[in-house]
């Protein structure tokens, strides 16, 4: 029923519409792709796929957005549409009632009881690319029925001038709301995120500078950030809104032996949300607050028909709110097979976040998601995941709030509609 209350809202049914509007007509198209007669006006679902795609190329859009100019997959002279809907059914079960340690969502009910079962849109989101000489621009909204406490469920949720050239150039500079280029925090699940992203995926509320270098092999971004609270982990002592809050944040893709390659990641972020006695990720200026830098490294290995991964991310100090410093690691698998002539995509993802000492109730929640994703047709991919949960620790109020013992079975089936 929420699901068609967010489908019956104006901004919900506008965007639905324009969806299915969009989809149908770039359906008729080979591979995909529609463009207009001459060429100016197009949607392409392979780029669309990874623009939108919130479980991989998490931190890096800019450069995944100047490598698809340069492959003309965004030819200059051109605006590119898309479009996404992600719609999942998750039913939880849990051992202690009223507790479902699920991540990366924010579900209607989960208040009491030990099982819960419900359909919710995840996002209907619309971008555009404009491709000038030397200049990008991109805009994506998107309406969603699990939005934060406090924002709405229509939201302006990036846009971004990039001014660089990759056929010319492999610097470049972008200004704009964007998730921040700090870290990896893929997901080889179909849906649901890690524990690293959990706790580290940062974006930026206000508009960031970020200046990057990028070739075939190499990624290279720093960024200013505003001292003011982001929409997720970014955070500074003051938050007085001068530039003294950067990330810093690299890869390169070493070739390792015929179709086989080994990518190697670091990052660094100053300010993070991790700095405070308060600790429901305050705004404001807060009490005794301080500068709490996170650092991440990660390495992805790649084949012609898997990969695997793994990563790290930890705080370089202890968090007031726990005494303790806040971490994550992953390791994650996927293979690539086909089914009926049309690609599948088996998975495993484990990921463990800690932010207490051993023994306390707060100390750890662990996270196993066994996935599969089907494309089964060319706009429509199928996703479900099994998942289990061990530890009930929400990053509110967690001394109080965490339980150790909670242990929680998931299960999530839903699809994919892209243009």
């Amino acid at each position: 029923m929420r699901l068609l209350r967010g489908l019956g809202t104006i901004e919900g049914g506008a965007l639905a519409i324009a969806l299915v509007w969009l989809v149908t007509a770039a359906a008729v198209a080979q591979e995909g792709l529609y463009t207009s007669s001459d060429g100016s006006l197009r949607t392409d679902l392979r780029y669309s796929e990874r623009i939108f795609d919130r479980q991989n190329d998490v931190t890096n859009k800019v450069a995944r957005i100047l490598r698809s100019r340069a492959k003309g997959q965004v030819p200059e002279g051109s605006l590119n549409f898309g479009g996404r809907l992600i719609a999942t059914q998750i039913s939880e079960r849990t051992d202690t009632p009223g507790k479902f340690p699920i991540l990366s969502r924010l579900p209607p009910t989960h208040t009491r009881g030990t099982s819960d079962s419900y359909g919710v849109i995840n996002e209907i989101s619309l971008n555009a690319t404009l491709a000038l000489p030397w200049v990008t621009g991109f805009v994506q909204g998107e309406f969603t029925e699990v939005e934060y406490p406090g924002q709405d469920d229509v939201q302006l949720r990036k846009y971004m001038v990039i001014f660089g050239d990759l056929n010319r150039s492999p610097f470049y500079l972008a200004v704009g709301r964007k998730t921040l280029n700090f870290g990896n925090f893929a997901s080889y699940a179909p849906f649901t995120h890690t524990h690293s992203s959990h706790y580290f995926w940062a974006q930026s509320e206000d508009p960031v500078i970020e200046l990057g270098y990028v070739t075939d092999g190499s990624k290279i971004g720093f960024t200013l950030i505003p001292a003011h609270r982001g929409n997720r982990v970014i955070s500074s002592p003051r938050n007085d809104g001068a530039l003294s809050n950067f990330a810093l944040n690299g890869s390169h893709r070493f070739g390792i032996a015929p179709g086989h390659d080994l990518t190697v990641g670091g990052g660094f972020l100053r300010g993070s949300i991790y700095d405070s006695t308060i600790a429901h990720h305050p705004p404001g200026r807060g009490i005794n607050r301080f500068w709490n830098e996170l650092w991440d490294v990660n390495l992805t290995w790649s084949g012609p028909r898997f990969d695997v991964q793994a990563e790290f991310t930890r705080s370089m100090h202890g968090w007031p709110a726990t005494g303790h410093h806040v971490q994550a690691t992953t390791l994650q698998a996927r293979w690539h097979r086909e089914l009926a002539g049309n690609p599948i995509t088996w998975s495993v993802s484990a990921s463990r976040g800690v932010q207490g000492t051993d023994g306390t109730e707060w100390e750890r929640m662990e996270q196993v998601i066994l996935g599969v994703e089907y494309e089964a047709t060319r706009h429509v991919t199928l996703g479900a995941e099994y998942m289990y949960n061990a530890g009930f620790v929400p990053l509110i109020l967690p001394t109080i709030t965490g339980d150790r013992s909670v242990e929680s079975h998931t299960l999530i089936a839903g699809l994919k509609l892209t243009f």
